[in-house]
C-alpha cells in the first residue's frame, strides 16, 4: 500500500516550504518529494486526518497554519499569527492545537472551531526558556523548557501545577509517555541522557538515568558539540529510539518498567538527524537529516527492535519535521 508523508522544513535558501512524498508501506521504497505548499519556515508539522498543521512565518509575525492534506498548492484553510517567530513544535490535542516556541519561551493553545484557528491561551514560560515540545497524559500537559533545565506541568485549564527539575546544563528537550503505565521517558539535548520517571498526578519520581552517548566511544569533541534531538516509542512499547545530531547516530534502547538497556547505535546516514518517525506497523523508521538534505528509510525488526541497512533514500531540503 502507498501512503503520503509530509515534511516541514526551514527555508533559509534550499527549501521552499512544505514537501510531500509517497512511500510504499510494504517495501519502504520512497518516491522523490514534491513541493506541497510554498511557505516560510514551516519547521514543525503535525497531521490529524486530512488536516495538516504547521508553523508559518509572515512578514513581521508568525504562528500556525492549517492545510488540506489532500490538496497541494492551495492556500491555508486557516492561520493565526500572534507571535514574532514560528514555533518549533505543534501537535493536535482534542479540539485544540498546542504549539511551543523555543525562541520566545511561549506555550500557546489554539482553539479549533471547524478548522478556524483562534488563540485560547498563551503562557509565557520566560524569555529564552527554550520551550521545545508539549506532551499530555492523564489530564496534565508537560512542556520541556530546555534553557531552564526543567519541565513545566500544567493542568487541563492550562494552570501551572509544578515543575520537574533537571541538572544544570542538561537541557531537557523531548519526551514520551508509555501508554501502558505511569512512565515518562525524557531525553536531554546537551548531556545526552535518557531519564526515566514514574508519576502519580504531578509527582514525578526519577527511576533511572542512562547515557545515550559515551565520551569514550565518540570522543570529547563530538560529545560536547552534539545535540540529542528526538525520541520515539515502538508501537509495542518495548523499545525506544533516539536521534543525536553532531554524532549523527540513532540509538536503540530495550526498555521495561524499571530499566533501559542500549542495544544498538548506528549512523543515521546523513547529517543532523533532527526528526524521525516509526511506521504504524513498526516495520520501518524514517529519519530526516536537515544539514545533508536527506530522508532515509530503515527497516526495523519488530521482535528485536534492531534497525537494518537503508532500503530507500530521497533528497529533501532542510527537513526538520516529519509525519505520515
Amino acid at each position: 500500500m502507498q501512503q503520503f508523508g509530509y515534511i516541514g522544513t526551514y527555508t533559509t535558501g534550499r527549501s521552499q516550504g512544505i514537501y510531500r512524498f509517497l512511500w510504499d508501506t510494504e517495501t519502504g521504497l520512497m518516491e522523490e518529494p514534491e513541493l506541497f505548499a510554498a511557505v516560510r519556515h514551516p519547521k514543525c508539522i503535525a497531521r490529524k486526518g486530512n488536516v495538516l498543521a504547521t508553523a508559518i512565518a509572515l512578514e513581521g509575525r508568525a504562528g500556525v497554519a492549517l492545510w488540506d492534506a489532500k490538496h497541494p498548492h492551495t492556500p491555508p484553510i486557516s492561520m493565526y499569527c500572534p507571535e514574532h517567530q514560528p514555533p518549533c513544535h505543534v501537535r493536535f490535542s482534542g479540539s485544540s492545537l498546542l504549539a511551543t516556541n523555543y525562541h520566545e519561551g511561549l506555550f500557546t493553545v489554539y482553539r479549533l472551531d471547524s478548522h478556524n484557528l483562534s488563540c485560547a491561551s498563551q503562557i509565557a514560560c520566560g524569555e529564552k526558556a527554550g520551550c521545545h515540545q508539549s506532551l499530555s497524559r492523564r489530564g496534565y500537559i508537560l512542556v520541556p523548557c530546555l534553557e531552564q533545565d526543567q519541565v513545566r506541568i500544567f493542568d487541563r485549564k492550562f494552570s501551572p501545577r509544578g515543575v520537574i527539575l533537571f541538572p544544570a546544563g542538561s537541557g531537557p528537550r523531548h519526551g514520551v509517555f508509555d501508554p501502558r503505565d505511569r512512565t515518562l521517558w525524557m531525553v536531554t539535548e546537551r548531556s545526552h541522557e535518557l531519564y526515566h520517571f514514574v508519576f502519580a498526578d504531578t509527582r514525578f519520581h526519577e527511576l533511572d538515568c542512562v547515557p545515550i552517548l559515551s565520551r569514550e566511544e565518540v570522543g570529547e569533541d563530538v560529545f560536547t558539540t552534539s545535540t540529542t534531538a528526538a525520541i520515539r516509542l515502538s508501537p509495542d512499547g518495548r523499545f525506544l529510539y533516539v536521534s543525536t545530531r553532531g554524532a549523527d547516530v540513532l540509538t536503540v534502547f530495550a526498555i521495561d518498567e524499571i530499566s533501559a538497556q542500549r542495544i544498538q547505535q548506528i549512523p543515521c546516514g546523513g547529517r543532523h538527524p533532527r526528526d524521525f518517525v516509526l511506521s504504524e506497523d513498526g516495520r520501518f523508521l524514517l529519519v530526516l537529516c536537515r544539514d545533508s538534505d536527506d530522508l532515509f528509510c530503515l527497516p526495523r525488526d519488530p521482535q528485536t527492535g534492531l534497525l537494518g541497512e537503508c532500503v530507500s533514500h530521497i533528497s529533501v531540503p532542510e527537513g526538520s519535521s516529519i509525519c505520515l
